[in-house]
């Protein structure tokens, strides 16, 4: 029994130490964690197995989830002392992530470690909170509207294309409206929105020191067009509310209850997948033709746990995501764009299908589009999902939009602390 439990104790410790990797084997482990569906894993998976061959010896245990529940677990391992070596980042939660000293400083890194001399300079930015580089754009994308042009073309009405207005919109929404199908997914709780709106008012989320740069009366007048979408049956069903901010597959356009969507065009591929070849992409409406309000947004920002033991690997494999030209055509646009303007060129020329839709759309939008803003404050992740839960009560009929308004100011104030 001694001898048996000897050996069990044994395996133990020899299975920890093939877990853990480095000094037991000489292999050194890294974890990379993203958000994401099937079809952008898949593509990923395939990156990071030929980084593992172009690195003999280097070997990345990966994971991904669906957005929400990525942030609970990061949440979680942050917590607890136990960050992936490489994270990927939401513009939004930058912030966050930084203030807590999680995220290692990369200034001193770009242009050595990790190349940026062929990349879009003006994006480099978004990674940058104050005078510290805690992320690097890992591509770029830009809000649009997904819609389905067959109701379009059954109904006679003329697709989305750049220059029509929020009145455009909710006439050809209520029109395309039959049925169990709507004419527009309820865009009311999306801060990303809400964001693009403002702009085109000439106006943004943020004050430069993390404090809201409107007011109670934009946020009355933008839920009040919302109103007038909901009260012409141009929205979808009540129902699938509590759906929105989820994958392509579980939004309404996703499951063929809306014809038209907001969304990023960065997760396209996603409704590809699982519509393909049925859909397009529009910019947003306007009631200023010369202000669009979108801008060159970094679909997601690739950062380094600042404690890591693996920093020389970690930044490899930063560098190879962004700047290797295979890598690059197996990634395609399926995050958006390469921020690395001649990997992006180089994998123009081979891009199909949904990729080469999202390459087209962004191509020609270029000229309309902004720099992006400064990284959101901390707390803006919380904020996201009150705009998104208030909705939900406007929607439901427990609160008016005046209470909600009210509502959102009180508890939002609280979470930019």
């Amino acid at each position: 029994m001694r001898k048996q439990a000897l050996l069990v104790v044994l395996a133990l410790v020899f299975g920890l130490a093939a877990c853990g990797g480095g000094a037991g084997d000489g292999e050194t482990r890294l974890r990379f964690v993203w958000w994401g569906n099937q079809d952008r894993a898949t593509l990923t998976e395939r990156a990071i197995r030929l980084f593992e061959q172009r690195n003999p010896g280097v070997r990345v245990d990966t994971t991904f989830t669906a957005f929400g529940a990525y942030w609970e677990k990061l949440a979680t391992e942050t917590a607890g002392g136990n960050p992936p070596d490489v994270i990927q980042l939401d513009y939004r939660y930058l912030n966050e992530y930084a203030g807590r000293g999680v995220l290692l400083d990369l200034a001193g890194s770009l242009g050595k470690e990790i190349r940026t001399a062929d990349w879009n300079q003006g994006l480099i930015g978004s990674g940058k909170i104050k005078d510290k580089q805690v992320g690097v754009p890992f591509a770029q994308n830009a809000t649009t509207i997904v819609y389905d042009p067959k109701p379009f073309a059954a109904k006679g009405i003329p697709e989305p294309r750049l220059g029509w207005t929020w009145q455009d919109y909710l006439a050809q929404a209520t029109k395309l409206s039959e049925g169990q199908v709507a004419g527009a997914t309820d865009f009311a709780g999306t801060e990303d929105v809400f964001e693009i709106w403002l702009r085109q008012h000439g106006k943004q989320l943020y004050t430069a020191d993390g404090q809201f740069a409107f007011g109670e009366a934009d946020l009355r007048e933008f839920w009040q067009l919302a109103a007038r979408f909901r009260a012409a049956g141009a929205f979808n069903h009540v129902e699938l509310t509590s759906g929105l901010n989820q994958g392509p597959e579980q939004t309404p356009l996703g499951r063929r209850r809306t014809a038209t969507e907001h969304s990023y065009d960065s997760i396209f591929g996603g409704y590809h997948a699982i519509r393909p070849g049925e859909l397009k992409l529009a910019p947003y409406p306007s009631d200023d033709p010369k202000q669009l309000g979108q801008y060159r947004k970094p679909s997601q920002l690739l950062s380094v746990f600042a404690r890591t033991k693996q920093k020389a690997a970690a930044l490899k494999l930063v560098d190879f995501l962004l700047n290797d030209e295979e890598a690059g055509k197996i990634l395609g646009a399926t995050r958006g764009l390469p921020p690395n303007l001649k990997i992006r060129a180089q994998v123009a020329q081979t891009l199909q299908g949904a990729d080469r839709q999202v390459y087209d759309y962004e191509t020609a939008l270029d000229p309309h589009l902004g720099d992006a803003p400064p990284p959101p404050p901390k707390g803006d992740g919380a904020v996201y999902k009150l705009m998104q839960r208030l909705n939900e009560e406007i929607v439901f009929g427990r609160k008016s939009i005046d209470e909600a308004v009210k509502q959102f100011f009180a508890d939002a104030t609280s979470h930019l602390r």
